[in-house]
């Protein structure tokens, strides 16, 4: 329920209320984890489909991050965001150290805020040195489920996001609102399908959409295709699963795959590992 624009109260005292807009007013903000690594020319992956989004702040070292349209250098002293979805590989140059959280900023719709603005980019955290101790109290944070620290946890992210949402606001063209609307049923069938089968032909169908249109539509709003998001999704789900202490069997049916072996090579292909090697390496975490 939504406050009145004008309001009146006592001895007829009037104000004007601050009313939500569609974007910011609604984040729902979560740190999924936050560490800081020291590595070398190990750290190095490729083929990435990631459902949150990523900051990492460089103490030392380099590294590249590539994407569909170019390439990050990473360098110390800079503070960098990554939308969900839009990373495709990295390495390290040499040895390298840097704090690194994963996170969603999300909206209605399973939407995220940076899957609406917001490129991959670094900003210069010179003027900026509250930027690791920020890192330091995230770390610190995690595994705590007190409200204080959750809500501390979401200050804290708040402050690594504050210049990036200030860059952002700079933009010309700023949206206010999700410009996609006619995809949202599609989203919507996506997070309550995602055991069953999912036909393009049906997503185009609730978003009154051909198909062709609906793909590149998709495309150009969430930066990855409608089969591709489906995968990541059931991956995401997949991983959960798993840490529930499922089979790899019942796991890949109630993840809506033809069978097992398609299953599990493409788990692979998205996490660098087999279900059981996964399973192996966090289920005891957890």
């Amino acid at each position: 329920m939504q406050p009145e624009k004008i309001e009146t109260g006592s001895n007829g005292f009037v104000w004007k209320n601050i009313l939500p807009d569609e974007l910011i007013s609604q984040i729902k903000l979560h740190v999924y984890t936050a560490h800081k690594m020291q590595t070398d020319t190990s750290w190095a992956g490729s083929d990435f489909i990631n459902h949150y989004n990523r900051l990492y702040y460089v103490e030392s070292g380099e590294a590249v991050l590539t994407f569909k349209n170019g390439e990050i250098l990473m360098k110390p002293g800079y503070l960098y965001l990554i939308p969900a979805y839009q990373l495709i590989s990295h390495y390290s140059k040499g040895d390298f150290t840097f704090y690194w959280t994963h996170f969603q900023a999300s909206l209605d719709a399973n939407l995220d805020l940076f899957m609406i603005y917001g490129n991959p980019q670094g900003i210069n955290c010179k003027a900026l040195p509250h930027i690791p101790q920020d890192f330091e109290a995230l770390i610190q944070s995690i595994d705590k489920t007190h409200p204080t620290i959750v809500l501390s946890r979401m200050l804290h992210l708040l402050r690594l996001l504050e210049p990036f949402i200030e860059k952002f606001s700079e933009q010309p063209n700023l949206p206010t609102h999700f410009k996609h609307q006619d995809l949202i049923p599609a989203l919507d069938m996506i997070r309550v399908n995602l055991t069953k089968p999912l036909e393009i032909q049906t997503l185009a169908e609730i978003s009154n959409l051909s198909p062709e249109h609906f793909s590149r539509k998709f495309k150009l709003a969430f930066n990855i295709s409608p089969k591709r998001y489906i995968l990541s999704k059931r991956i995401e789900l997949a991983k959960q699963l798993l840490l529930d202490k499922l089979s790899v069997g019942e796991v890949s049916e109630q993840c809506g795959f033809c069978d097992l072996y398609h299953f599990s090579r493409t788990f692979k292909q998205s996490t660098g590992m087999s279900p059981t090697q996964f399973c192996k390496a966090y289920a005891r975490d957890v």
